[in-house]
Order: structure tokens, then sequence, then C-alpha cells
């Protein structure tokens, strides 16, 4: 008889995670008594990594739907394959995975989101063109390939606006220009540093598209960029679940300190539930989020929808077809009673019951009451982690429900990105306690960067990482 299995499709071979993906999923499916099956291109750098958590891995010349097809043919003499899952949030060098993966499993009918529907999401251009074609509120917006055409079209989108990637990720190269000089000086810092993020890999491969309204379009990573009218207003973002007939929003996390650095946003501390969104504010912010979906049209997820609330109402900033960073996983599991893990799972397997069980959840969320927050820690300066002084106060606080850090030894780029240093979860009575928490973590823990790299015995230095 046949083992039944599931099978992951990984790119993500930077010296530390840039997401953690693999591993819940794959627990999950334990728990389900199926074995575990990685897939991944033979130039993987880090191929202990894999093998370490796989039951078995298959090293492929490339990663294309060929490739892949050929597989799972393969693997169908020893295993029935119930699922093929990817993380489908991110482009990379090696294409669309997410895309890639949704094409297979058409082929093969198992469950899986369309793959236009992940392109509309990870295509932040495509997505502003399906919100404007299902009528969802939104912004000015335009994709531009060189300066001429860059100049050109911020008159017509207006300042200020929001310059960013078209794909991306870790909120890499994201500004805020109130004018033309603004906007040239960030696109030459652009064009000549892009490659230094740590997460340059996400800006994906250069290929062409044809858009919603039939043109084409060459996006080169690293020169192409997206310009947007800028939001004012609170940020905030929305937990979704979305099955083939129905997008359920469970929870709303409000975002209460965000820093801006020259090219990036970085997210510092969120509440759940949300504190400055009334009633009838959270109602529209959950219509909102489900007309979002419905207009890329996605299904099969748990996503993560990111918005600001207007004077008009919520504006979505983007939509991501997979679960959302920080401790979203924990929001899941202590305010709506769900295991987002297990959950996805049961979406791929089409077991039954998902949508009462998570109409459930939301009935929880509904009569929630308990404050959550999830915040986080970023690098002062650029340059080598040793580490954290102050973290036995941090295991100590009775509020603090979890934590982690980012690895010793590693280099972080403060300027350009995100980068987690430390992240945590904990009970708060409000948002006011929540700030105090943070305050009081900032005093107690002091991160240790150094500008030159640590010792290590191959003499090589660890390469510049990032952490989801």
């Amino acid at each position: 008889m046949k083992s039944e299995a599931i099978l992951f499709v990984d790119v993500n071979d930077t010296a530390v995670p840039v997401y953690t993906y693999r591993e819940p999923h794959f627990a999950a499916a334990r728990r389900r008594g199926l074995a575990c099956l990685t897939a991944a291109w033979r130039g993987h750098r880090q191929p202990q990594r894999l093998e370490a958590d796989s039951d078995e891995v298959f090293w492929l010349p490339t990663l294309s739907v060929a490739s892949l097809d050929t597989l799972l043919r393969q693997l169908a003499e020893r295993y029935q394959v119930r699922a093929v899952l990817c993380h489908a949030g991110h482009a990379s060098p090696l294409g669309q995975m997410g895309c890639l993966v949704a094409e297979l499993c058409q082929r093969h009918g198992l469950v899986y989101s369309a793959a236009q529907a992940i392109d509309r999401c990870n295509n932040k251009f495509l997505m502003r063109q399906a919100l404007a074609r299902a009528g969802v509120r939104s912004v000015a917006y335009a994709l531009c390939h060189d300066e001429a055409e860059l100049q050109r079209e911020a008159e017509r989108v207006g300042y200020p606006l929001i310059a960013k990637p078209p794909y991306g990720a870790a909120s890499a190269f994201i500004r805020k220009c109130l004018d033309w000089p603004q906007l040239r000086a960030y696109y030459r810092t652009f064009l000549e540093q892009y490659d230094r993020a740590s997460v340059a890999s996400f800006y994906g491969e250069s290929h062409h598209f044809t858009d919603l309204d039939g043109y084409s379009h060459h996006y080169v990573p690293g020169r192409s960029v997206l310009l947007e009218s800028y939001i004012d207003g609170v940020e905030g973002s929305v937990e979704c679940v979305a099955t083939a007939q129905a997008v359920f929003p469970v929870l709303i996390n409000e975002k209460l300190l965000l820093t801006t650095q020259d090219t990036t946003v970085l997210e510092n501390l969120l509440i759940t539930p949300p504190v400055a969104f009334s009633d009838v504010q959270q109602q529209q912010i959950r219509e909102y989020a489900v007309a979002c979906l419905q207009a890329v049209g996605l299904t099969y997820a748990v996503a993560h929808v990111e918005f600001r609330m207007t004077a008009s109402g919520p504006v979505v900033i983007e939509i991501n077809p997979r679960l959302g960073g920080l401790y979203v996983n924990a929001a899941f599991q202590d305010i709506a009673g769900l295991n987002p893990y297990d959950l996805y799972l049961s979406l791929l397997l089409a077991e039954e019951g998902i949508e009462a069980s998570v109409r459930t959840a939301c009935e929880r969320v509904a009569h929630h009451r308990q404050h959550y927050s999830m915040f986080a820690i970023y690098p002062p300066a650029s340059g080598y982690f040793n580490g954290f002084d102050g973290l036995p106060w941090v295991e100590r606080h009775p509020a603090v429900l979890a934590f982690g850090h980012y690895p010793v030894g590693h280099y972080v780029d403060a300027d350009i990105e995100e980068h987690y240093l430390f992240k945590g979860w904990a009970r708060v009575a409000s948002a006011q306690d929540a700030q105090a928490l943070y305050d009081a973590l900032q005093q107690h823990l002091r991160p240790m960067i150094d500008p030159m790299p640590p010792a290590v015995a191959d003499g090589v230095s660890p390469a510049p990482v990032a952490m989801r």
C-alpha cells in the first residue's frame, strides 16, 4: 500500500531561513500520518537544512512545471501525494513558485490557489489593476522601467507617493517621496544598491508579462519600480481564510508604531483586537478585505491583507497569499483557536467542515476582549549581530508569551530592509500597556552589533540574511 504524502517545493537557501514555513506544515502533516517530501533545485546552498526534516529530498536540475510534473509521476509509483505546496507569497530567481505549483496542481487534480490569483497578489501592479477592474477602493499607480518614465508617471500619480519594487519583501526599498528630487534620489539608490538587500532574490526574475489591459511589460529586477499615491491613515492588517466559496476575515491587527527609514518602513508594535477602529470601521475593514481577495480571485489560502484606514474607508497596501509574519500564527492560535498550519493543510487536503470551523473561530474572535501585542526590535546600525544583553529580563516577564531572536554571527543591514533582531508576542491590557511593555523592552534589551565579522573556523564570514 502506498504511503500518503505531501510535497513541499523549497527555494529558500540563504544561510538563515528567510521564512519558517516548511517546518510547521511538515509538523502538521506528520500529525496526520503523512510523509513529508521536499523538492529543491540541485544548486540549493543549504541541503542539510532540507534533509534534516524531510523524509526524502529530491534535487532537480530546474524548478519548472515540467520537472515537477516528471517528479510527481515518478513519486506516484511509491506515494499517494495528497498535496503540493510552497511559500507562495514571493517571487524568486527560479520563478514564481506559487504560480508553478498552482499549474502543477491543476494538472494533477490537486487543490491549490489559482496561478493567476497568486500572480495578482505578488505583482503589486497587477493587484492594483485587479482592484480597479472590480471597483474596489484603491489609489493611483504606475509601473515604471526607467528614470524618464518615472518622472512622467509621478506627475500623473501625484505627490506625495510611495515608490517600491513591484515584487519584494521585508519592506526593502520602500520610500515616501514628496517631490521629484526625492524620487530621483531614491531611484538612483535603488539602481545602485538593490542587490544589497538580503531578500533581493524576492524581486524575482527578469520576464515579460501582459497586464489586465493587454499591454506587455518587461519587468527587470532592480530597475522596474511601482509608484502609488501615498495612503494616509492608521495602518493595520486582516488575517483571512479563503475557501473555494467564501472569504473569512478572521483577525484584525492594528499597527500602533511604525518607523520610517530612508528606504524601508518598520513595523515596531501591533495590537489585536484593534483599538483605533470603531465597531463600524471594523466591519468596513472586514467587508473590504473580502472584496480585495475576491477581486484578485484568491481561494484555498490563509492570506494577509495590509491596509490603511483613510477618511474614505480602508485602502489596501498589499495582499499576501500566505500567512502573515511576526506572530500572526500565535494570534490565530490564541485568539481564534485555529492552528494556521493545520488549517492550510486542511484546505489543500479538501477536508470537510473547514468553513464551519472558521465560522466558529470568527465568532470566538468577535467575543474576545483580551488584547495581545506583537512587537519587533530592529538593528540600530548595520553590522554583525552578536546577540542581546538583557534576555533574562524578557524570559522572566510574565506578559511575554513567546519570543525569538535573529541568529548570532550574521550581517544585518539597518538601512534598506527590515530585520527582526527580536520579535515577541505578549498578553497586554491596552494599547498603553503594550507601548509601556515595548518601551521597557527597549530599555532592558540591548542588541550588540559589531562592524567587523566574527571569527569563524573556515575563514568565511556569514552572508547577509533575513528572517521572517
